[in-house]
């Protein structure tokens, strides 16, 4: 079995992992869905509310710190939003809706942060939903370096 980082703003695993794991019938159980509270609707761009994670450690202030993914939470959480739903339950929905994903690993402080993370069952990751998510975010980079070669 697998353990990389997924979620909608870190989709470098698309790239080599998810694949090979597919190929060989790997088991993929990745973690971070919710980018370490990024994709909650807590942050927005310029808003790191304080005592957050993101604000306050230094290792996710430079994993999450450019300014894209902060734009990139915003969209995702007015998309949820709009579809009524809490952001954590579609982030992990969207992770889980991914075909290589065996099971995104969850994780809260407190039941009431568990509870939206649990009701991403409840939501019908489509493939055009899972597209519609995926066009909010930058998608990876292809896994050489060879793009002139083409």
């Amino acid at each position: 079995v697998l353990q990389p980082m997924y979620n909608l703003v870190k989709r470098q695993a698309e790239t080599e992992i998810l694949p090979l794991a597919q190929s060989e019938n790997l088991g993929v159980i990745s973690y971070s869905p919710v980018g370490g509270g990024l994709l909650s609707g807590k942050y927005r761009p310029g808003l790191k509310p304080d005592g957050s994670r993101l604000a306050e450690n230094a290792m996710y202030a430079a994993r999450y710190g450019e300014e894209w993914v902060y734009e990139t939470a915003e969209s995702f959480t007015l998309f949820a939003e709009k579809m009524g739903v809490h952001p954590v339950s579609l982030a992990v929905a969207w992770v889980g809706g991914h075909e290589g994903i065996t099971a995104p690993i969850i994780g809260a402080r407190h039941t009431e942060q568990l509870r939206p993370s649990l009701q991403s069952i409840d939501i019908d990751m489509t493939e055009e939903l899972r597209s519609e998510i995926s066009a909010l975010s930058r998608t990876p980079p292809p896994a050489t370096d060879r793009l002139e070669q083409r």
